[in-house]
């Protein structure tokens, strides 16, 4: 009993988190990606005009116990107390399910999201937390928006968050790849072509297809250990067709002829080059667009701090809202 109301106090808090909106007052924003040994932090000045860069920096730890050490330095050192902090989650953070909508009455939309959702997840759901947004609703069902849920383990959220706390971060905002994702693909969006963004991590992909700014479908697409046979980019590439024709076919889109792909560890030169062959279609490394920012600057964030600084471009309006 006493269990269970622990997990619910951490659940609200967690969920508050997820609804706060950061200070009006201030265009600075900070955010962060947690890998198993590095910390991904941007610093960045964002008004309707302009983008400044104020900072980009990389933090190695050993254990989880030594971040608040690390990271409270450079709060300190870079007077970063008071910047709203979003966190960007990496996928073994988060599992995200597409569901068909749900048919119910408003009132009734969280108790069925969460019937829903129960059955798919290999832990009690009293331990998750769920958040969710809205996908744009399929040709043949125009009333009827898909749901994107988020469900994460309520523990994980909050030993981060706490630790977060403890370095003197203000963190308002947990947030994840899609969404960073479909910020920078927003950046290419000003006219009716669909765009295809691929973001390799070690052995997952992550694949948005999106159009006018939105975000239409996203899919984890898992990758075999030997990148070095050609049958590990075939199936990708096999996968990859296989859901441009699910979105061409259901959302009466053209197939994305603007392909981009991104990572922080491998070389995205060589993989958009398989990548375009395997294809046969033009695929190319995600670089800025219309972000007015320094040559080499543009550079480095492209090539280690792409979803930091993609997280860092979020509108509040474009959050997802909160589901549980």
């Amino acid at each position: 009993m006493q269990l269970d109301t622990y997990i619910k106090e951490i659940r609200e808090r967690i969920t508050t988190l997820l609804a706060k909106k950061p200070p009006e007052m201030t265009t600075h924003r900070c955010c962060i990606c947690l890998s198993s040994n590095d910390i991904s932090l941007i610093h960045l000045n964002k008004t309707q005009d302009a983008i400044e860069l104020l900072l980009s920096e990389t933090i190695h730890y050993d254990e989880a116990e030594n971040i608040p050490l690390v990271l409270s330095g450079i709060v300190q050192q870079y007077t970063l107390a008071s910047i709203p902090t979003y966190w960007v989650l990496s996928p073994d953070y988060y599992q995200l399910f597409l569901i068909e909508s749900l048919p119910v009455k408003a009132e009734e939309f969280h108790e069925a999201l969460n019937w829903r959702i129960k059955s798919l997840l290999s832990y009690p759901i009293k331990e998750a937390t769920i958040d969710y947004f809205k996908l744009p609703p399929k040709k043949s069902s125009p009333d009827n928006f898909m749901i994107a849920a988020i469900t994460a383990k309520t523990s994980q959220l909050f030993k981060i968050s706490n630790i977060m706390r403890k370095s003197n971060i203000e963190l308002t905002t947990i947030d994840i790849p899609e969404l960073a994702m479909r910020n920078l693909t927003a950046l290419y969006e000003t006219d009716e072509k669909s765009t295809a963004f691929i973001y390799f991590y070690e052995h997952l992909a992550i694949l948005n297809i999106s159009c006018q700014k939105t975000l239409y479908f996203t899919r984890h697409i898992e990758l075999t250990d030997n990148a070095a046979q050609p049958t590990h980019y075939e199936q990708l590439c096999l996968n990859i067709l296989r859901y441009f024709d699910y979105f061409q076919s259901q959302w009466r889109h053209p197939s994305p002829n603007r392909i981009f792909i991104g990572s922080e560890k491998e070389n995205t030169a060589e993989i958009a080059k398989i990548l375009s062959q395997n294809l046969s279609l033009s695929v190319e490394p995600f670089v800025f667009k219309s972000v007015a920012l320094d040559a080499s600057k543009l550079r480095l964030l492209e090539k280690k701090y792409l979803l930091s600084f993609g997280g860092a471009l979020r509108e509040e309006q474009n959050h997802a809202t909160p589901g549980n």
